[in-house]
């Protein structure tokens, strides 16, 4: 048998099979010390979204012109004219 450190719990491994061997409250232990792991890795919890305003709001699609104004529709060709 191999003592082997994990955590700050010293396990048994066997040389032969590699199998892991657990003395009376190591596994307790190694399993307090994953849940303190994993405690401390926890990013925050994300804010709530909230939108500035319901769409039915905001009184439908944006008027034409702006940056892409004129390519979708509007009985015009944009701002350079036809094609």
């Amino acid at each position: 048998m191999l003592p082997v450190p994990r955590f700050g719990v010293e396990i048994d491994q066997c040389t032969g099979c590699n199998g892991l061997f657990l003395d009376r409250g190591e596994l307790e232990a190694l399993s307090q010390a994953e849940a303190n792991f994993y405690a401390a890795a926890q990013p925050p919890p994300p804010q709530q979204y909230i939108p500035s305003q319901p769409y039915s709001q905001q009184g439908g699609y944006p008027q034409q012109g702006g940056f892409l104004g004129g390519l979708f529709g509007g009985g015009h060709h944009g701002r350079y004219g036809h094609h």
